[in-house]
């Protein structure tokens, strides 16, 4: 087959390595149109042979394909985004966007979703444990992410964070987001948009050597597979080795991605794509204990409460697949559809469990094995979307209107836990490599899944009424469905519930608008009150107002915005009911639809150009959370989540020097939030707010070749990411550390 992968072309006559490269590209897209969308791929395997050591990487810069992209556009700034169906614009949507740009991406040296969020504004991170991570925006979890504009839930224990070198970019939508998947809580959406290929060729190979032994090789090559490029493909391939400044605890992340862009017609695309992506790691099934008063213990930074044979291992494999056609009357229709398949590798979760053993010694503690096997997941999700413009009463208008599905499968984990017990551990003299000897143990698994359908029907008009003013209204109807075959008691359904949305926008001048919107929250919840009936979803509104500017030509971006949400319907404990409730819920109180909450605040963010050379990409955020309706009076006038820094700042800014100078790039920045609290009963835990300060340096050689180095920490701030008052609940921030990143261009 390998004769025929690579026909002669005149263009990649000049320099071998282009054709090596485009060769690999055609051969590896010649094996992703073969290859199953459930295929059991063995990729990671394939790239573990590959040497870890010194190879530089290779950009040959290509033209993207034109729309949102922001590859190859050296800019902080994008005044696009595709999240809200049918409006490019971010100007034109009346709520807040944030986009992560490619240049961003790689001038912050951010690999993984974790770290893209931890520095965007609006949002924190928190650690169930090591693996498991949950997003918050305004006192709300993120319940839900989308890939390429279609929804995927996290997967719990099974959920591999995404590479970003798979991605162009990511769009971070503030607020409710009841048009776009209808149901959700009104925090934020997170949509990572995917490289396509390019029109003409490029190739990336890069190399980075950071602290703890980290060692990571991309691969990307991309462009036209014919004569004419009508037919596009483009691989990426990444192994990413590292351990962390904790000892014994390590990852082994391997990542490939496949994506083929067919033009059936001038005005029809065909895109499909295969990714896969493998995770080992350690692990680890909770982070340090507090004190007895909730207060840290302060152990050292490199403490690890696990074992050197710890194991966390699963894959995630994705299929996709979009037709897209462009009418000549300026109208679009997007079809489109994902398959999602989530794994844990055959008995890959075996970690071991702290819990305290003494009520007067709070470094004693006692160690047992868990073994688990079986988690599973799948989820199919496809949209269909048309959009474009209609003339009414002489002015031009646009409509959107579409429908969308998700089904998922999810089957839980079975097997064996409190096995060969330890106790009387010391934790201040824990070695994970010597203290606890690894003993075989095999788990099954026989539980049967779960099924969950959302579907919805959309539809959104944007209305003209003077050159200035913009009037946007729409709504979503939608049907959720869960079913459960082994206890079918726990069944529910919501049929056709209505989500309206309205907003406007006004062009103060050519460079400022103005915009409002009005949403309305719709968020299900399989909870039952003291007569076994199904409580009814939350709802609330979500109220924003702001300001939103293009400057330079778009080289410089700014919005200034104020918000409100109420939620209310959220269950919480019928203490007039028995407990425990009896089939409602065995273990405590019944519940009853009867807590109301509000979330409200103010948040500025300037990304882009302000003057030849330097850019700046920074956001403030003022968010005030409260429980207004609560059973337990305690919580009255306290906020959702204390451990939520009322305040945050998030700032990174570079300048690319000219002159004598050219090639040298340098930059810097800093994440500061204020102080915050968590509380346990009467245990309370706290961390006063802090600075976290980063830097950047990096220099392109006239030969190509380019060199850059991060450091990130740089005055080695202690500080916990994660903390809590009772259980294993301190994790520390990242210490100091370095990357160094080689690349080189042709």
């Amino acid at each position: 087959m390998s004769r025929h992968c690579a026909p002669a072309h005149p263009a990649f006559a000049l320099h071998p390595l282009r054709r090596a490269a485009r060769a690999t590209l055609l051969c590896a897209s010649a094996a992703l149109t073969m290859l199953p969308a459930h295929a059991e791929t063995d990729t990671g395997d394939a790239l573990a042979t590959q040497p870890d050591a010194t190879m530089p990487a290779i950009t040959i810069t290509g033209t993207a394909d034109k729309g949102s992209t922001t590859e190859n556009s050296r800019s902080l700034a994008s005044g696009k985004s595709t999240l809200f169906k049918g409006f490019e614009s971010n100007r034109e949507i009346p709520q807040p966007v944030t986009v992560i740009t490619r240049q961003l991406l790689d001038d912050r040296a951010f690999f993984d979703m974790n770290e893209v969020l931890q520095n965007t504004p609006g949002v924190t991170v928190d650690y169930v444990d090591s693996e498991r991570v949950q997003y918050f925006s305004r006192g709300y979890s993120i319940d839900a992410m989308q890939v390429d504009g279609l929804t995927i839930t996290q997967g719990g224990s099974i959920f591999i964070q995404p590479d970003t070198a798979v991605l162009d970019h990511v769009e971070v939508l503030r607020g409710a987001s009841g048009m776009l998947r209808g149901s959700g809580s009104p925090s934020a959406t997170v949509n990572m948009v995917r490289k396509r290929p390019t029109k003409t060729f490029q190739a990336n190979l890069g190399l980075s050597l950071g602290s703890w032994d980290r060692r990571r090789l991309e691969a990307d090559v991309s462009g036209p597979l014919n004569e004419d490029g009508s037919i596009r493909g483009r691989m990426v391939a990444v192994k990413d080795k590292k351990k962390f400044f904790q000892d014994a605890k390590d990852e082994n992340r391997k990542v490939l991605y496949g994506v083929l862009a067919i033009d059936l017609s001038k005005n029809t695309t065909l895109t499909t794509s295969l990714q896969h992506t493998d995770l080992d790691a350690t692990g680890a099934w909770g982070g340090l204990p507090g004190n007895f008063d909730g207060s840290s213990l302060n152990l050292p930074r490199n403490t690890y409460l696990g074992a050197d044979w710890n194991r966390w291992n699963r894959y995630n494999q994705q299929a996709f697949v979009e037709l897209e056609h462009r009418f000549e009357n300026e109208w679009t229709v997007k079809l489109s559809s994902e398959y999602t398949r989530m794994r844990m590798d055959d008995n890959g979760f075996k970690q071991s469990y702290f819990t305290r053993s003494s009520t007067t010694n709070p470094y004693l503690f006692g160690v047992t094995t868990s073994l688990y096997t079986g988690d599973a997941g799948d989820q199919e999700a496809t949209g269909l979307t048309a959009s474009g413009p209609f003339t009414l009463f002489g002015r031009k208008h646009q409509l959107v209107f579409g429908g969308e599905s998700l089904r998922t499968k999810t089957r839980g984990t079975a097997g064996l836990f409190n096995l060969n017990p330890l106790t009387n551990v010391d934790i201040r003299t824990w070695n994970p490599y010597t203290s606890y000897i690894d003993r075989d143990v095999t788990a099954t698994n026989t539980l049967t899944p779960t099924y969950t359908r959302q579907q919805g029907l959309f539809g959104t008009a944007r209305l003209s009424i003077t050159d200035p003013l913009a009037v946007i209204i729409g709504a979503r109807a939608s049907w959720w469905d869960y079913k459960a075959p082994a206890s079918p008691a726990t069944n529910y359904e919501i049929k056709h519930e209505i989500t309206p949305f309205a907003g406007l926008t006004y062009d103060i001048t050519r460079q400022v608008n103005a915009y409002l919107s009005y949403t309305e929250i719709f968020t299900p919840q399989n909870v039952k009150d003291v007569n076994n009936q199904l409580l009814k979803p939350i709802t609330g509104e979500d109220y924003e107002a702001g300001l939103k500017g293009e400057f330079f030509g778009g080289k410089l971006t700014a919005s200034a915005g104020i918000f409100r949400i109420n939620n209310e319907g959220r269950a919480v404990d019928d203490t007039s009911s028995a407990n425990p409730c009896g089939l409602s819920n065995p273990t405590g109180y019944c519940r009853i639809a009867d807590g109301k909450t509000q979330s409200e605040g103010w948040e500025l963010e300037v990304t882009g150009e302000i003057m030849p050379g330097w850019q700046v990409s920074g956001g403030y955020t003022n968010t005030r959370t409260k429980y207004l309706v609560d059973p337990a009076k305690a919580n009255l006038g306290q906020p959702l989540r204390s451990m939520d820094p009322r305040q945050q700042l998030r700032v990174f800014s570079n300048y690319r020097a000219s002159g004598a100078l050219q090639g040298l790039t340098f930059g810097g920045g800093v994440a500061v939030q204020d102080d915050s609290y968590m509380r346990a009963g009467t245990l309370t835990a706290a961390q006063g707010g802090y600075a976290i300060f980063n830097a950047m340096a990096g220099y392109e050689f006239r030969n190509g070749y380019a060199l850059q180095v991060n450091v990130n920490n740089l005055d080695d701030k202690v500080y916990y990411k994660k903390y809590g008052a009772t259980g294993l609940a301190y994790y520390y921030g990242d210490p100091r550390n370095v990357v160094m990143t080689l690349r080189a261009r042709f």
